[in-house]
């Protein structure tokens, strides 16, 4: 009898230590963000159509000054070295197996900086019997300098992204201890793709995109999505002309509850600050930094 309760209290006492120990693990992962206090940094950014060396080295200056501004997540535009329709200049044939060299680049940014980079960019991806498939990527890159997680575009458009294989499913990402719901653009078209980030447990959605104001716009689908789910949605959008295509009066967001919280729009590339609250979903204060010139033009509290 003896022997039996000394086994019970050793069971008992070894249970408590596991629950204190997955408690504190908790209360680690999400130390670095205190009392629920975020900082994300926007990269808006006139895109120069179908030059990568030109656009890294622009991703480059707007993580370097989102470093020193304490952001602790960094997001990107669709294609964010490449622009929109880079396949009509450029073709795709150029395109390396797995991350490129590119994506390699901003991993050591992201380790050097101890930030956590949303990076929209291609790959290629070649299977064990040869075939190959490209995909329009949204990579999370940890402070570690690790790919911890991607997003698929799934909603990929009919001719204009007829170079890029369409994902399944909308991917959820553990990051610094909160899920990340992922999108790319026009995957917030639908709401089914919200909605299963919802289920899967987000607890925020972010999102790249380079989605023009107009007839095809996106309007309010971003509000709409935010209020079917629950779920803040923050928007990081380009700026510029390419091509034909006009974005200066696209807009980066953020949204909640089917309110429109912040709405950005520059005709250069700016670096949009946004202090969030996740423990009450409610925002900060932004505020507007030229890149290039490092000029302060905006703050909104």
């Amino acid at each position: 009898m003896h022997r039996e309760y000394s086994r019970q209290k050793i069971c008992s006492l070894l249970a408590m230590v596991l629950l204190l120990y997955l408690c504190g693990v908790s209360m680690i992962v999400r130390a670095s963000d205190g009392d629920g206090k975020l900082t994300i940094a926007m990269l808006h950014l006139e895109l120069r159509y179908a030059d990568l060396e030109h656009n890294a080295a622009l991703v480059k200056k707007g993580i370097e000054l989102a470093s020193k501004h304490n952001a602790q997540w960094v997001m990107t535009p669709e294609l964010s070295h490449t622009g929109y329709r880079f396949d009509l200049k450029l073709g795709t044939k150029w395109i390396p197996n797995g991350p490129d060299k590119y994506v390699g680049a901003v991993q050591t940014l992201a380790k050097k900086h101890q930030l956590v980079v949303f990076l929209s960019h291609l790959e290629r991806i070649d299977d064990q019997l040869g075939r190959s498939e490209l995909f329009n990527t949204l990579f999370v890159i940890d402070k570690a300098g690790k790919i911890i997680g991607r997003h698929i575009k799934v909603n990929t458009i009919p001719i204009s992204e007829s170079w890029s294989t369409a994902g399944t499913e909308p991917a959820v990402v553990n990051v610094d201890g909160y899920k990340v719901g992922l999108l790319i653009c026009a995957d917030a078209w639908p709401a089914a793709h919200a909605k299963s980030l919802k289920t899967q447990g987000a607890e925020l959605i972010l999102s790249s995109a380079s989605w023009a104001p107009g007839e095809y716009g996106p309007g309010n689908t971003w509000e709409k999505r935010s209020w079917e789910t629950g779920l803040p949605i923050f928007v990081n959008n380009s700026t510029g002309i390419e091509r034909q295509f006009d974005l200066r009066n696209a807009v980066s967001a953020v949204s909640y509850k089917g309110k429109r919280l912040l709405s950005h729009q520059s005709s250069n590339s700016q670096l949009v600050i946004v202090n969030w609250d996740m423990k009450t979903n409610s925002l900060i204060n932004t505020q507007a930094i030229d890149i290039e010139y490092q000029h302060a033009s905006g703050e909104h509290k």
